[in-house]
């Protein structure tokens, strides 16, 4: 539940301050019904991305754009709800975008640069949110809070910190999660199921991509480990 709770606060942070009550059902509920709301997840096949694809669709996000690489990842997040999908071996993902088309961008890859790519292609009331911990961190040379030092005016631009919405608000997060797995709204996408706690060290591998059981490319989708 943690990718999932973290993706459902950070699209509800598009729409309210982080200081604010967590708003209830989609941020974005009066600024969909024109039809053209559009929301960019810059990494769509990882665990915070593929969940975040279809919570932007059940939010009522018209166009959801995002990044993938080679036609069976790209399929993947198209049947997700993904509208627009670059491969990103290919292209850049914001190169690829028109100016002014963007609504809400929910960087959970955090590419250093980012942020001053995303500004062209952002609305007037837009938002620019990134997920902590990512690889401007890693990096370290371009120092926090990663953020656009030209941003455009009336595009509001947050760093954000996870922490005081878990500790808030999990339980409220899971409801909402729970009501929309129920309604089919979500749904599992498990990679590979391991049986057994016997086969712990071969999921583990398998999510790290080698060793005894594991696989020599990156998968998508969660792993799951039942006891027999």
């Amino acid at each position: 539940p943690e990718v999932g709770l973290t993706s459902l606060f950070s699209l509800k942070r598009t729409g309210s301050l982080p200081n604010d009550p967590m708003p209830e059902g989609s941020p974005w509920a009066n600024q969909t019904k024109g039809g053209n709301f559009t929301v960019v997840i810059t990494a769509g096949s990882g665990g915070t991305g593929f969940i975040g694809i279809e919570i932007a669709k059940a939010y009522g996000a018209t166009h959801i754009a995002t990044a993938a690489s080679g036609e069976e990842e790209i399929a993947f997040v198209k049947g997700l709800g993904a509208t627009f999908v670059v491969d990103y071996k290919k292209a850049d993902l914001f190169a690829s975008l028109p100016d002014d088309s963007v609504d809400v961008v929910y960087d959970n890859y955090g590419e250093e640069g980012t942020a001053d790519k995303a500004m062209r292609t952002l609305r007037a009331g837009g938002v620019y949110l990134l997920l902590p911990h990512s690889e401007c961190y890693a990096r370290k040379t371009q120092g926090p809070p990663c953020l656009s030092g030209n941003p455009k005016p009336g595009v509001r631009q947050l760093n954000y910190n996870t922490a005081p919405d878990f500790n808030q608000y999990s339980a409220q997060g899971l409801q909402e999660l729970t009501k929309m797995f129920e309604a089919g709204t979500l749904t599992a996408q498990i990679a590979k199921t391991f049986r057994g706690l016997d086969n712990a060290a071969a999921a583990f591998n398998f999510s790290a991509g080698g060793g005894a059981g594991g696989v020599s490319d990156n998968h998508f989708g969660k792993i799951a480990l039942v006891p027999n």
